[in-house]
């Protein structure tokens, strides 16, 4: 297995589950379906912060210097999304962050995998609601803001399938890797289901 075909297989194996988190019903179940600006771009900051304190954390539990360093641009990256986020604030709202898989790994590839793909795939999916959502609300500043955190997920995901070739040294840990990252889409999908079914929605879509 390389990293593009660890993508795959997850891309393929969780196909319902992202695209489900990528529906317009995956900003009712992040916010309790209180679609306001602050509310939005709370929960967002919330589960950036959240990421910046998992990866900061792991950067300095690993023995692996590339691993430390991944973990620590990781850092960095989901510090600003926070920070910028909670700058565009009109109120610092009581949000707490979305469920992305990440927590309970206790290695370096199935952090990567969890941590860095399958949450930045799951990130990817719901940010692209939050565009929409800024873009129907005629606010294209803020749905500006929210490609650019869009942006730095994706390279956050590119990231970790770079570290994954440099550390995977067999087929064994390219199966952890894998597991992991399907397991954080799955732990996302099902916080999202139980959320909707919890306000009566039914979370699949209607044809």
């Amino acid at each position: 297995m390389d990293g593009q075909q660890l993508l795959d297989r997850v891309r393929e194996n969780e196909r319902t589950a992202l695209e489900r988190l990528g529906s317009d019903k995956a900003l009712l179940a992040a916010t309790g379906a209180d679609l306001d600006t602050d509310t939005v771009l709370g929960v967002l900051a919330a589960t950036e912060l959240f990421h910046a304190d998992a990866f900061r954390r792991w950067s300095e539990e690993t023995d692996d210097e590339r691993v430390a360093e991944a973990f620590e641009t990781a850092t960095e990256t989901a510090g600003d999304h926070a920070d910028r986020l909670d700058a565009d604030l009109e109120a610092i709202p009581d949000e707490s962050g979305l469920e992305t898989g990440v927590g309970g790994q206790d290695d370096d590839v199935t952090r990567a995998g969890a941590g860095l793909v399958g949450a930045s795939l799951v990130l990817d999916r719901i940010l692209l609601q939050a565009v929409n959502f800024f873009v129907n609300e005629a606010d294209e500043r803020r749905a500006d803001l929210i490609r650019e955190v869009r942006t730095g997920a994706d390279d956050r995901r590119d990231a970790g399938l770079a570290l994954l070739e440099d550390s995977c040294g067999s087929d064994e840990e390219w199966e952890r890797a894998a597991t992991a990252a399907e397991a954080a889409v799955a732990a996302a999908y099902d916080d999202y289901v139980e959320a909707l079914e919890g306000m009566g929605i039914d979370p699949k879509p209607v044809c």
